[in-house]
């Protein structure tokens, strides 16, 4: 029996032959080739590899968290509560609707 031909692109079959270069590839290359390169690169690597503060201390930033959620979630329910009472807008936040009755209620 003989093996199937592959069906893979020539560039994936021949990895060793020389492959045209983009100029994203060249101006990366032209810019790792600069002096000051290393020290913007060591700065940002320092940066990109610190621990963050919720793996340090899990459950305060967890706890932290819930609150920051809760505080927020507060702050949007007063607004809307203060817009539909008709502190903000006048007249209520229906004011193209009818006002609701109870004595249908029953």
């Amino acid at each position: 029996m003989t093996s199937p031909q592959s069906e893979l692109p020539e560039w994936m079959r021949n990895p060793d032959a020389q492959s045209r270069t983009t100029l994203r590839w060249r101006l990366s290359k032209w810019v790792r080739g600069l002096g000051w390169w290393r020290a913007v690169a060591g700065v940002y690597w320092r940066w990109a590899d610190r621990t963050r503060l919720s793996q340090r201390h899990p459950k305060t930033a967890a706890a932290l968290g819930w609150l920051l959620a809760f505080v927020i979630t507060m702050i949007l329910v007063t607004v809307i509560y203060y817009v539909y009472a008709g502190v903000v807008v006048p007249g209520g936040g229906n004011s193209g609707l009818p006002a609701p009755s109870l004595s249908n209620a029953g």
